[in-house]
């Protein structure tokens, strides 16, 4: 077996971050972050829509945002820069597709579909690659609103 490098490994653990989302394995997600990352998520406007400065406080709002829904993350086309022996920039392509319940009072929309980017840094900590910082810059979200109950007759 060959040994894995520095960018392999973030490869891997940017993967798991996927799968566990997908999975709602939120335990082992939160664990792909330093316990006080910057998280930061724009819409395809550029317009900041939330941050997160700890790992609780993104997973949680992950978890509650991905309640009951079927989702896929999927992530391509990386960049990365190797800052330092502990420092990894990346930027990776990112698609999400995420399908809610179709519950009456549930606020969320029916789905949405998403591209985008995101551009992070990754450190090496404890023999781990971790995030320190996450930014998601979408580039396309189709949101598809629930059809009112009314239209369904």
């Amino acid at each position: 077996m060959f040994p894995s490098t520095s960018f392999d490994q973030i490869r891997a653990a940017k993967a798991r971050y996927c799968r566990f989302a997908d999975t709602k394995q939120w335990q082992a997600f939160t664990a792909v972050f330093i316990a006080r990352p910057e998280i930061l998520i724009y819409d395809a406007a550029d317009q900041l829509l939330i941050s997160f400065d700890t790992r609780e406080a993104f997973s949680g709002a992950a978890r509650d945002y991905l309640e009951g829904t079927q989702s896929i993350h999927q992530i391509h086309n990386e960049e990365l820069t190797q800052v330092s022996a502990t420092e990894v920039h990346a930027i990776w392509s990112m698609e999400d597709c995420v399908i809610f319940p179709d519950v009456a009072d549930d606020p969320r929309p029916a789905r949405h579909h998403g591209y985008g980017h995101y551009h992070e840094r990754w450190v090496l900590e404890d023999g781990l690659w971790r995030l320190a910082r996450l930014e998601l810059r979408r580039t396309i979200l189709e949101i598809t609103p629930k059809q009112p109950l009314e239209n369904l007759s």
